[in-house]
């Protein structure tokens, strides 16, 4: 049985408004799902961010509690000294042990080497034979004086004998006394003759001696100038002979250096090959400064006397050689110290003292006097008014300054 005609217009036309009510019907539920899911979250985000809060108020608890130990901080010091040898800030400067006094030594004439019988580095005495040259080069010099010498002789008898002849005849009246003047006037010619050829059979003998080269003095043989077969000049040096006795330092200076050098100042010299910092200081003074540089380095040549033996030591040893350069003193009132050990802060110049017995540091305020090579001159405190500064014997802080604080522990090196 169908439905009447109105009834099946009003269901298709009412349809569509049905569907609307299901969607909203539809998206209300789906909402209300949505807000219970988060709901029955809250509490168990709430729980975890209270556990968070309480571990990092837990570790926060901790590390106030127990701070971590600063380490000290090393770095280097010094001892202020009033009046002393301040070496901290002079240059060291290589140099070589050499013998005081250094003889060239030659022939007097000119040959050839044939005989050399040292080397270099043997010891010699005095005397000792150390070359010799060709002696057939001055053998017929020698036998030449020996002929002349002879040759004088021989004039020499005839004239003496001439003139006794004449003074028998004098006697007896059958000569003049002029004639007998005249003979003895060739007689003391003749003693003339004989008395050159003489001197040069002497000196015919000199130059067979002075074919041999002696040892003057006991000694080293530093150096060799010459080699067998070689044809030698007279004069000409064949050995270098270091004497036994003084020793000293051969340092070469800058010229930049000069200018404050001078005779008589105290230098410290020691061997280069101490590498622990060790080895004994020896005192020497500026003895010699050469007044023209060397061409090829353009530096000048400095000897140092040394005031003690450095015992026995071989020549031509490496040394290190420093300036000892005494602070000079303003009524009792100045030191001396590195440019390194100057801290500057708001304007004003400060030095780092160390308090050895906390092994921490302190800045003090100080007044510079003015700069030298040899580093900062300083006023000195006033020990009567209580000045704050330092004075003789505070040790100071010279490398690491600028990474210091007051009352940071530290941990020195230095004398």
């Amino acid at each position: 049985m169908n439905p009447p005609a109105f009834a099946r217009k009003g269901f298709v036309a009412y349809w569509p408004s049905l569907g609307l009510h299901l969607r909203c019907l539809l998206a209300a539920l789906l909402i209300i799902g949505i807000s219970a899911c988060s709901k029955s979250t809250e509490p168990n985000d709430a729980i975890a961010t209270e556990k968070a809060g309480a571990a990092s108020t837990a570790g926060e608890g901790k590390d106030t509690s127990a701070p971590r130990e600063e380490k000290p901080r090393p770095v280097r010091t010094m001892v202020l000294g009033q009046g002393a040898a301040f070496e901290g800030g002079a240059a060291v400067y290589p140099a070589e042990l050499r013998a005081r006094h250094e003889s060239r030594l030659g022939f007097r004439v000119a040959g050839k080497l044939i005989a050399r019988q040292v080397q270099a580095g043997d010891r010699v005495a005095a005397g000792q034979i150390l070359a010799r040259l060709d002696p057939t080069e001055t053998a017929p010099q020698t036998a030449a004086a020996k002929a002349q010498r002879l040759g004088a002789e021989t004039e020499l008898k005839l004239a003496a004998a001439d003139l006794q002849r004449l003074i028998d005849l004098r006697t007896k009246g059958f000569v003049s006394e002029a004639q007998v003047d005249r003979q003895r006037a060739t007689l003391d010619a003749a003693q003339a003759r004989l008395d050159a050829a003489q001197a040069q059979l002497e000196q015919a003998g000199n130059n067979v001696e002075f074919q041999v080269i002696r040892a003057d003095a006991a000694g080293v043989v530093v150096g060799l100038d010459a080699e067998l077969g070689q044809v030698i000049a007279a004069g000409q040096s064949v050995v270098r002979l270091a004497r036994d006795g003084e020793r000293e330092a051969l340092v070469y200076l800058p010229e930049s250096r000069m200018s404050a050098l001078m005779l008589g100042q105290a230098w410290s010299v020691w061997l280069a090959s101490d590498t622990a910092g060790q080895a004994r200081r020896y005192q020497a003074a500026v003895r010699e400064i050469s007044p023209i540089a060397e061409p090829g380095t353009r530096t000048f040549a400095v000897r140092l006397a040394l005031r003690e033996s450095m015992g026995g030591m071989p020549l031509g040893m490496s040394l290190l050689a420093q300036p000892m350069t005494q602070t000079r003193a303003v009524a009792g009132k100045e030191l001396l110290m590195p440019a390194t050990a100057l801290y500057s802060r708001d304007g004003k110049t400060y030095v780092w003292k160390v308090d050895e017995a906390t092994a921490t540091v302190v800045l003090v305020a100080v007044a510079v006097i003015g700069f030298s090579d040899q580093g900062v001159r300083l006023q000195e405190a006033n020990h009567q008014g209580g000045a704050t500064g330092l004075k003789a014997g505070d040790r100071i802080v010279t490398a690491g300054v600028n990474f210091l604080r007051e009352g940071q522990k530290i941990r020195w090196t230095g004398a």
